[in-house]
């Protein structure tokens, strides 16, 4: 619930911030970070739902904290700056657990998408799991993407990160 945000830049200038997320423990949340052109993505699956269809959340398909506001489901925030060179990145998923309407599971997935610029290359990046207790589950994920013939297809990670489940209240 003491949440610390940290800026750093290559010549040696930063920032540090803290605030208090005293709302914390009514959400489920779900982050990953990685540096450069990963092509790494967080996906939930919402109930159920299939890739394309309302219950996928992910970068291309979001939706905001409107979408916590009556229960009806998760969003994921995108951080970082993808145009700069060796840009720290994140997103971070987060459910309203203690609101929700729906009961059931959210399939949480990291995927790589293979392109030209991160073809054959090895990729590292760390995830981190809001736990019940409140403690935080942190993975070192590392991993070497295909070849660049392998281009525009996706490197789906299941069972890496938890499948949230939903009582209904």
């Amino acid at each position: 619930e003491q949440a610390v945000f940290v800026v750093a830049f290559s010549n040696g200038d930063g920032a540090v911030a803290r605030t208090e997320v005293s709302s914390l423990p009514f959400y489920d949340r779900v982050a990953v970070q990685w540096t450069g052109d990963s092509g790494l993505q967080l996906h939930a699956l919402e109930f159920g739902a299939d890739y394309g269809s309302d219950g996928h959340v992910w970068r291309d398909q979001p939706r905001d904290m409107t979408a916590v506001v009556n229960g009806n489901g998760g969003f994921i925030t995108r951080l970082g700056d993808p145009s700069t060179p060796e840009a720290a990145m994140a997103e971070v998923y987060t459910f309203p657990t203690v609101t929700a309407q729906n009961a059931g599971s959210v399939s949480i997935s990291l995927e790589a998408e293979i392109s030209n610029s991160n073809c054959a290359r090895d990729v590292s990046a760390k995830s981190f799991e809001l736990q019940d207790d409140g403690a935080v589950k942190v993975q070192d994920i590392s991993m070497s993407l295909p070849d660049c013939d392998a281009a525009g297809e996706f490197l789906v990670l299941k069972n890496l990160l938890e499948d949230l489940t939903i009582a209904r209240n």
